[in-house]
């Protein structure tokens, strides 16, 4: 824990886009703590691949929301552990020396609202922690979709989110779990997580092998885990008749997205899910969700650090998003080791 008496006045290294395929490593001042905050010193955070690549890249139709949450410039992030320094008046229940997870940037000191930190128990790693809040989009995803027992069921789009979804269907019962995508190290992944099927194909052309593979049945359900706004007409296509549709990733040009020939003829439902939905939807709450995925790990149903295939300390951000960006397809989890400092 770093030395309360010597942080004061602290400068904190920040990982910036300052435009698109911009990377920037700055320092900026971290104030104390106001009412209801808390002062962290980030240890783990995880690189959430999809989303912090589009943020960089920066092509948003306007009146998404993408264009208007991105504006350069831009602290890229959401799944941090890291360990609170202080805390301001009011703060209750959690205490300077406690590990969180927090939707916060990769920043090396940074002030988070109480309300957005949960206490990672004793028994969870940091990264393990890291995988909580792309977990819950996941798991939303998966409650939302309600699988039944003896389901067939397609993913397309292998990264950390689909490689989740692929964990939470093996254990919901479903009878069939079809992984799309030409992407051989993603579709290994897939078999590990719990798939049945592999199809190194793209989804434009998987009609003809689903079909195969169902005995002419058809997928019941399929997430489309792309953001890729020219996956989902072909994933309508995919199902039976009044099958779902899964969209569990945001297009940041939705204006060339087409949902396909026969979504209305064939009855085909389109559900869009997105994490910041996670309260309410039968009874779950945000903690209910931290507390299961936390049981999940500590008991070995949920596997997180399977899907860490990088481990970098921050000084080399500019390089590990340069990586990503010419070749996303062979990485899956990305992570930032901040007590290499």
């Amino acid at each position: 824990m770093p030395n309360i008496a010597t942080t004061q006045g602290r400068i904190s290294l920040n990982c910036v886009f300052q435009g698109p395929d911009r990377i920037e490593l700055i320092e900026e001042p971290v104030p104390e703590p106001g009412p209801g905050q808390l002062l962290c010193a980030a240890q783990k955070s995880l690189i959430s691949t999809g989303t912090e690549l589009a943020c960089l890249k920066g092509c948003f139709d306007e009146g998404t929301v993408w264009s208007s949450w991105v504006q350069y410039p831009f602290y890229p992030g959401y799944s941090m552990a890291a360990q609170v320094i202080a805390t301001g008046s009011g703060v209750e229940g959690i205490k300077a020396g406690d590990r969180i997870i927090c939707p916060a940037g990769h920043r090396q000191y940074f002030l988070v609202d109480e309300r957005e930190a949960a206490l990672i128990p004793d028994s969870i790693r940091d990264e393990e922690a890291i995988f909580t809040q792309i977990a819950k989009v996941a798991l939303l995803g998966v409650l939302r979709a309600e699988p039944a027992f003896g389901e067939r069921v397609g993913v397309v789009g292998l990264g950390l989110i689909g490689q989740l979804v692929i964990q939470y269907l093996n254990a919901s019962g479903t009878r069939q779990i079809i992984a799309i995508g030409p992407e051989s190290f993603r579709l290994e992944e897939s078999r590990r997580n719990g798939a049945t099927d592999l199809l190194n194909l793209p989804v434009a052309e998987a009609f003809g092998a689903i079909e195969a593979l169902t005995e002419g049945k058809m997928l019941d359900t399929i997430y489309d885990v792309t953001g890729s706004y020219n996956v989902l007409p072909y994933c309508t296509q995919l199902t039976r008749d009044m099958g779902k549709v899964i969209l569990l990733g945001d297009s940041t040009e939705p204006s060339k997205q087409t949902i396909g020939p026969k979504v209305v003829f064939n009855s085909v439902s389109i559900l869009g899910i997105h994490g910041r939905m996670m309260e309410g939807f039968k009874g779950w709450t945000e903690a209910d969700m931290n507390d299961f995925i936390f049981d999940s790990i500590g008991r070995g149903k949920l596997d997180v650090t399977s899907l860490i295939s990088e481990e970098a300390s921050p000084l080399e951000a500019v390089s590990v998003y340069s990586r990503l960006i010419g070749h996303k397809s062979d990485y899956m989890g990305v992570m930032f080791d901040w007590t290499k400092l």
